[in-house]
């Protein structure tokens, strides 16, 4: 196969696709990945995101096709969970420590004083690539933006470069395709060890996301936090969840359906695949216990 790996967006990204391809598609690709991680970083100043950010309420911004598409997505899921997973969290999550780029092990700042939630959305968006902006919240794209973009780019690949198989993989999230006899195996990582597999499913055209609290936690003072918010109180979630995979068609789906997992029992997180997933099956880890894939709509 014809491979590139990179580190960007504090990930390293892998993808695999068939040798003798004459499109040109590695640098396209990189472009791409670079371009985002610039723009659409809260770490960085001086970028699209936080332009919005910054936006005065009651004014507008036109920002890129792209950014707003994935803003669109982020918001329509924040609708269907019932604000439990938000993208409007960034500044819960600089209150709670998060306000660097990983990896660090202690919070700069060691005072916590959370903020109300608005309940209403910070931004409206009006159409034509416009928002303008009706609450103090901020944007945090986190893991999202992660797997919209590998999303994207596997559309991409698939369609103008190679139908006939292809593999993403940003940091555990991944989209992979194959029209014929190709199929991957794809190894769940162990909680508490990366280097070590618990489990493994058989895909040839699907996506998997992962979220785990052991690997973007820290300790704030006294407390240890991780990177998982509950998007209604801005609280970090209190979960015995250690970790959970998600395999479904979409990698977005599977990347908020991974954080609810941590967030909704299992009896509404249930509810929520069957309503949102046609086919899901889900790996969660938690405290103490064994863990088992659990399926949704699969027959």
């Amino acid at each position: 196969m014809d491979t590139l790996t990179l580190q960007i967006m504090n990930t390293e990204f892998y993808i695999a696709m068939p040798k003798g391809i004459h499109v040109v598609w590695k640098e396209k690709v990189e472009k791409w990945l670079q371009y985002v991680a610039k723009e659409w970083s809260r770490f960085q100043s001086n970028n699209e995101l936080s332009q919005l950010n910054s936006l005065e309420i009651g004014k507008t911004l036109r920002i890129s096709s792209l950014l707003y598409d994935c803003l669109i997505q982020a918001d329509r899921y924040y609708q269907l969970s019932n604000g439990l997973f938000s993208p409007y969290l960034k500044r819960q999550l600089e209150q709670h420590g998060y306000n660097q780029s990983f990896p660090f092990d202690t919070a700069k700042s060691k005072a916590f004083q959370n903020k109300p939630l608005m309940a209403e959305r910070p931004y409206e968006f009006l159409g034509g690539e416009q928002v303008m902006r009706v609450a103090q919240q901020e944007i945090d794209l986190g893991g999202f933006a992660k797997g919209y973009v590998i999303e994207k780019l596997a559309n991409w690949l698939e369609q103008e470069v190679s139908p006939d198989f292809g593999l993403i993989d940003g940091g555990g999230d991944m989209k992979v395709w194959s029209s014929g006899e190709k199929s991957w195996t794809i190894g769940v990582a162990d909680a508490w060890d990366i280097d070590k597999e618990i489990s493994s499913i058989k895909l040839k055209t699907g996506a998997i996301a992962t979220s785990n609290r052991v690997y973007r936690s820290w300790m704030q003072g006294t407390v240890k936090k991780h990177h998982v918010l509950n998007g209604q109180t801005g609280e970090i979630a209190n979960t015995e969840v250690i970790q959970a995979s998600v395999v479904t068609s979409s990698l977005c789906d599977a990347e908020v359906g991974a954080k609810l997992c941590f967030l909704m029992d299992e009896s509404k997180l249930q509810k929520w695949f069957e309503n949102n997933c046609q086919q899901s099956a889900r790996f969660i880890v938690k405290e103490g216990q064994a863990a088992n894939w659990r399926m949704t709509g699969v027959k």
